[in-house]
């Protein structure tokens, strides 16, 4: 990215130069062209005067001596006006090479700019290929089952690692036959057992869009005429209330015996 910066700035700086001396070149053409008239009248004076000074000599009222004066100026502005001609016609001929130049350079800077972007573009893939060297997990916690070792190669989707979530949440697999009266909000009194006995609140969170049994590995599918009712569980979400000192300390896998309170709304818990 600095080398195409350079290349850029090179380019314009360039550009800038051709600029000044097309400017330069079209003030010198200006003059040239201010020279050229000028010595063209100087040709139709001194034709006058030649004329004229040869029709005196022929009638002989005028020197020799004069009429070879006008006709030496005639010659010499006539030779000035080639002159002032040609010097403009290279000046603009001048002018038609530093203009291609100009327009060689315009080019240039265009290609320096596209070159600056593809570098621009290299340096952006780079840098994301750079941040996907470092993995990061979705949420905070605790680091468990950790296959990964120090100097190990890992693939794209290889397991690594475990995270734990530092807000840690109770699912109690209910009957179904015990859902008609719980509804989100309502007060939960949890029983751990690790815990000897002390007693975590909480309230019910949200229902699992489906029974656990069929977010098993082989979903059960009864064909008709084989089917044996079984009252399916049906996970609850429960989350934790606030500033209890034993809830940081839940861990995944815990058995927990949950009570919910159905006597009131959710409201009020009761």
């Amino acid at each position: 990215v600095a080398a195409a910066e350079a290349d850029i700035a090179v380019e314009t700086a360039a550009v800038a130069t051709l600029d000044a001396q097309v400017t330069q070149q079209r003030s010198l053409i200006g003059q040239a062209e201010a020279e050229a008239a000028a010595a063209d009248a100087e040709l139709r004076r001194t034709s006058l005067e030649w004329e004229r000074q040869r029709s005196l000599s022929e009638r002989q009222v005028s020197s020799q001596q004069r009429f070879e004066a006008a006709e030496a100026d005639h010659t010499k502005a006539a030779a000035t006006l080639r002159g002032a001609q040609a010097a403009l016609a290279s000046q603009r001929a001048r002018l038609a090479v530093l203009e291609a130049e100009q327009r060689g350079k315009a080019a240039a800077c265009d290609k320096a700019r596209a070159t600056l972007q593809q570098a621009q573009a290299a340096l952006a893939l780079a840098s994301i290929d750079l941040d996907n060297t470092a993995l990061r997990a979705p949420v905070d916690g605790l680091i468990g089952q950790r296959v990964v070792r120090v100097g190990q190669y890992v693939d794209p989707g290889q397991p690594l690692l475990a995270v734990v979530p530092h807000d840690a949440y109770v699912v109690a697999n209910f009957k179904e036959t015990q859902l008609g009266r719980i509804a989100a909000g309502q007060a939960v009194t949890l029983e751990v057992d690790a815990f000897d006995g002390e007693v975590l609140h909480g309230r019910v969170d949200s229902f699992a869009p489906a029974s656990g049994a069929q977010f098993a590995l082989l979903p059960p599918d009864n064909a008709t005429g084989n089917f044996t009712k079984i009252v399916q569980r049906m996970p609850v979400r429960i989350t934790l209330d606030g500033g209890q000192r034993r809830a940081a300390a839940l861990r995944p896998g815990l058995s927990v015996v949950a009570h919910v309170d159905t006597r009131g709304d959710a409201s009020h818990g009761r």
